[in-house]
């Protein structure tokens, strides 16, 4: 192959070289923040979700955009063979931890629904029972709809 050849296929300068750095280091704060996510929601320490902080959210939306960026502009396919292995395993990396994040997402908000489901079946029980001990028997009280719940399929 000729050194023309081989150049081609190297990042034309430092600046490509820089942003897939940057990528590199975007993509490792937000898997970061989503394990501590998973461990918080694991222990149930839900006021130490670090996904809720706005600078990951910035960061997040930055990271899509620099992803959309560089797909545009090509793509990896001219990076050298180690940084493609490395934003290779760090996306890898990413994508597994925001699949059991998904998975425990889905568990919590299966758990809280059947709470308010719960909730609401008792207190429609509650309400629809007549009083054993009332002196004169009333109307049967009716469902003031206190706490609706929707069931979302």
């Amino acid at each position: 192959m000729s050194n023309l050849a081989r150049k081609s296929e190297q990042p034309t300068n430092g600046i490509e070289m820089q942003r897939l750095e940057q990528l590199l280091t975007m993509n490792k704060r937000l898997g970061d923040a989503i394990a501590a996510d998973i461990a918080a929601l694991e222990h149930g320490a839900f006021s130490d979700l670090s996904t809720t902080d706005p600078e990951i959210e910035r960061l997040c939306a930055l990271y899509g955009r620099e992803v959309m960026a560089l797909k545009a502009a090509g793509g990896i396919k001219n990076a050298p063979a180690s940084m493609i292995a490395k934003l290779k395993e760090s996306g890898a990396r990413l994508k597994s931890l925001l699949t059991k994040h998904e998975q425990l997402v889905i568990c919590m908000r299966q758990a809280s629904e059947g709470l308010v489901k719960a909730i609401a079946e008792e207190v429609e029980k509650t309400r629809s029972e007549a009083a054993p001990y009332a002196a004169a028997p009333g109307a049967k009280r009716t469902s003031g709809g206190a706490i609706v719940y929707n069931k979302v399929i």
